[in-house]
């Protein structure tokens, strides 16, 4: 949690770790975009098999996200 006063995640809201660029709208945008096509629908695995490995992976290195 951090010291800063957080709302409620609205459904379509970018995710926390790209919402704090929000100061710079265009670049939280140009990230989020990025990561987008990075990381999803590339494959032909589902989204869910794609969000288990990340999970998985975020476990091994011990990351939050």
């Amino acid at each position: 949690m951090s010291w800063i006063r957080e709302t409620e995640p609205k459904s379509g809201d970018p995710p926390p770790v790209i919402k704090v660029m929000s100061i710079n709208p265009k670049a939280m945008e140009s990230v989020l975009n990025l990561s987008q096509a990075l990381f999803f629908g590339g494959s032909n695995l589902t989204r869910v098999q794609e969000e288990a490995i990340a999970t998985v992976v975020s476990v091994i290195n011990k990351c939050r996200y």
